[in-house]
């Protein structure tokens, strides 16, 4: 079990943005993250929304099986702990994930709050207005014997990059005032951009190859055109990306995922397949 890797001490949206950008690192080597918001009240929805891939979209149905609040946004999946049994929630959802965890805490500090805390790997505290409560407040997560970091108060930006698994450039002088160079910075940001979309693309096609193969198989099953249903699973734009083959009772869905790049939509072709089993 992952355990908790890493918590966002903030406040609201600072602290939910802060811990979707920090998820990123985690994002390398994992299929998905999940991102626990820790409140007091309950949450509204998140402000950043993302089509979300399949691994997190499986992994928040789970847990919403479980009675979770949960959501996936790109590859981070969402959960919300809020009210009375907030922490014991969040203590469950640490305990059974088999994912790397991000801790999200918005909640007023207390002694239970503390203990999950200290379970962290590592504490990243958003910095706030008052530079001297940051320093008390690193001092004491040291003194719990707990590794602590001080982060800058990201954007929303921030936070929608890292759901694709992009951690942004820092730019930052050295006094630490940060500031923002958009003319070396643009061409970093719009790689970004492009990549992020272009793996969107990939995901939505990859999403939609699998819905075109369960319908054509759901139709070989009740003697009806697999072929022709599995077109009509899918949107207009992709059914001229689509290419659909029938191997005795399995069938066979690849798209073409739209590129801004020639060529390159044949190297992230998407395929699926579906069994219909053997005939009745």
């Amino acid at each position: 079990m992952s355990g908790l890797d890493l918590t966002v001490l903030g406040s609201g949206q600072v602290a939910e943005t802060a811990a979707a950008s920090e998820a990123a690192e985690l994002l390398t080597g994992a299929a998905a993250v999940l991102v626990v918001r820790l409140s007091d009240d309950s949450l509204g929805p998140i402000r950043w929304r993302i089509a979300p891939f399949r691994v997190a979209s499986r992994e928040a149905q789970q847990l919403r099986d479980q009675g979770f609040v949960a959501a996936a946004h790109g590859r981070l999946v969402i959960a919300d702990c809020s009210g009375e049994s907030a922490v014991d929630d969040a203590e469950r959802l640490i305990a059974q994930s088999l994912l790397p965890v991000v801790l999200a805490c918005m909640r007023v500090r207390d002694d239970q709050v503390d203990r999950l805390i200290f379970s962290s790997r590592q504490v990243a505290l958003v910095a706030s207005q008052e530079s001297s409560i940051d320093e008390l407040a690193l001092a004491q997560l040291e003194t719990a014997g707990c590794p602590a970091k001080l982060i800058e108060r990201p954007s929303a930006a921030a936070a929608w990059f890292a759901s694709f698994g992009f951690a942004l450039p820092s730019f930052a002088s050295s006094s630490g005032q940060a500031t923002v160079e958009l003319i070396a910075g643009a061409p970093i940001l719009l790689a970004v951009t492009l990549a992020a979309a272009q793996l969107l693309a990939a995901g939505l096609c990859r999403e939609q190859a699998a819905s075109a193969a369960g319908a054509g198989a759901s139709a070989l099953l009740q003697d009806r055109d697999p072929l022709a249903s599995a077109r009509r699973a899918v949107p207009g734009w992709s059914r001229g990306r689509l290419t659909v083959k029938r191997r005795g009772r399995v069938l066979t869905v690849s798209i073409k995922p739209p590129t801004l790049v020639p060529g390159l939509s044949s190297l992230l072709s998407v395929t699926a397949h579906a069994d219909a089993g053997p005939a009745a």
